[in-house]
Formats: structure tokens, sequence, C-alpha cells
């Protein structure tokens, strides 16, 4: 007789280029809601994550659930991995420092606000403090929970620096 157990664990991986699709797709099923509301198609977040997947100073980590089915024996019968997040950036030179562009954090709707987020910059700030880099950037929404989520987990507004737009 095989008795069988299901378990989950937690696992944040580096991003490969095998995860492009699947980030892609995660990209479009978040940005495209609240509070966002973006007009994400998969081609255009494929586009852009093949983008900075290819520059030069790329670190990228996904954040994945691995649910495992065991014998008894503990050999694994069945492996699958479930994406719930990813966080992309590349490094690049400022005058007398290295700096880091955040460009991209994307949890599961289903699953943020249960520390997904907070972990995955957690480990990409490990990641880059033995890259000698001292600064990460971001772009994000001006209020509501996005400054909240960057606030709580570090970030400052920046005293000197600032977004400027030109529409073309």
């Amino acid at each position: 007789m095989v008795i069988e157990k299901s378990f989950v664990s937690e696992e944040i991986l580096t991003l490969t280029s095998e995860h492009l699709d699947a980030c892609a797709n995660l990209l479009v099923q978040v940005f495209n809601k609240e509070p966002w509301n973006e007009s994400w198609s998969f081609d255009s977040a494929r586009t852009l994550l093949w983008e900075i997947f290819h520059t030069p100073g790329f670190v990228g980590f996904v954040f994945c659930d691995r649910k495992k089915l065991l014998q008894v024996d503990s050999k694994m019968l069945q492996a699958g991995q479930e994406l719930l997040g990813f966080i992309a950036g590349y490094s690049e030179q400022s005058c007398n420092y290295r700096r880091f562009f955040l460009r991209e954090i994307c949890v599961r709707s289903d699953r943020q606000r249960q520390g997904i987020g907070k972990k995955l910059l957690r480990h990409l700030v490990e990641t880059l403090s033995t890259m000698d880099i001292n600064l990460i950037y971001l772009l994000t929404m001006k209020d509501g929970e996005l400054k909240k989520f960057y606030t709580k987990n570090g970030f400052l507004d920046s005293p000197h620096m600032m977004l400027m737009l030109q529409q073309i």
C-alpha cells in the first residue's frame, strides 16, 4: 500500500529565460487590474521582460510554491512549480557608485499582502549587497498601497530627484 503526502514549500529562484513566458502572463494578469488598470498584452509584457532580462547588469528572481506529492519512502512522484511573483531590474554605474533600477515587481493578485513581495525585496537586497551596489531606485504610483508598501520596506521619497514626462 502506498501512502501519499502532499506539502507546499516556497522557494526563490534566479529568473531565467525559461521563466519569461510565465512572468509575462503574471504581469498581464496583475497589471491589467486595479490599481494599475493598464492594457498589457502577452506580447508587450514578454517584450518588456525580454528587454530587462537582456540588459547588462540584470538581476531577477521568481517566487514559487513547489508542490510535491511524495510516497512514504520519500521518492518524489510528482512535482510542479506555481509562479506567485517575480522581481527584476538591472545595475548601472553612477559617477562614483553602482545603483540598481528595480524595473518590475509583481505578485499574483490573490497572494498579495502575504509577504511574497517583502521576501522578494529582501532576497534582492541581500544579493545586491554582495555586488557592491549602494542604491536601489524605482518608479511607482505616487499614493496609495504601493507607496505604503515601498515605504514599509525601507524606501524613501528622493529629496533630490523627481520624475518628469513629455508626451510625444
